[in-house]
């Protein structure tokens, strides 16, 4: 490749002129589908991250998450956040365990307000199938897809219906991804998000790095 890539941390942050008196003065709020947070910044979805405790504070303070999927009962917790009237953000994967799921959701009425499809390999047909299938579903669910590190990738998936992608494969430390399957975008996820954010039309999540 004759295109040189670049991450975050070849970047210095030049200060500029100060016009605050106060940092709290600024906003940082952003808003994101039906809902408007104070930070544009987000947990990973992971479990080791990410406890149904936590989402629930997050959410009462006005802050975005995504459940992670591994040993999660979201039916179970899409419930009590409704209870609690608190917004719902569950992650799922794209197989059959994964369309059981949003059935069971559906016929109880709990329709999570953010639903995330997070699969390694973002930029595939069972992606395509099952964001179709939500939409088809739960049309008024915000749909949050990934991850992918391509402008083809976030081109096709918007297409395919979500509202917002999530890009960054392999970028973290401790993602495992890059040394056990050799893809990725480990050392140039600046440039990657640069890329991506060129050709996007809705909303792009930076995942790691």
């Amino acid at each position: 490749m004759d295109k040189q890539g670049f991450d975050f941390k070849d970047f210095t942050l030049i200060p500029g002129m100060c016009v605050v008196k106060s940092r709290s003065e600024c906003d940082t709020s952003v808003r994101f589908g039906k809902y408007t947070f104070k930070l544009p910044i987000m947990p990973a979805n992971m479990e080791s991250v990410i406890s149904h405790e936590l989402a629930e504070k997050m959410a009462k303070n006005g802050f975005f998450y995504v459940l992670h999927r591994f040993n999660a009962n979201e039916v179970e917790f899409v419930r009590s956040m409704k209870e609690k009237s608190l917004f719902s953000s569950i992650s799922i994967g794209v197989n059959e365990d994964a369309y059981n799921l949003l059935n069971t959701l559906k016929e109880q009425n709990l329709i999570p307000e953010y639903i995330t499809v997070d699969i390694a390999h973002g930029h595939s047909i069972k992606m395509k199938e099952i964001v179709s299938y939500i939409k088809q579903i739960m049309p008024e669910s915000f749909v949050i897809g990934g991850n992918v590190c391509t402008p083809e990738a976030v081109e096709d998936l918007e297409s395919w219906g979500c509202d917002a992608v999530k890009c960054g494969i392999a970028a973290g430390s401790a993602c495992t991804t890059d040394p056990t399957t050799g893809f990725g975008n480990r050392g140039w996820q600046a440039s990657m998000i640069e890329e991506c954010t060129a050709v996007a039309k809705k909303p792009i999540i930076s995942d790691g790095g």
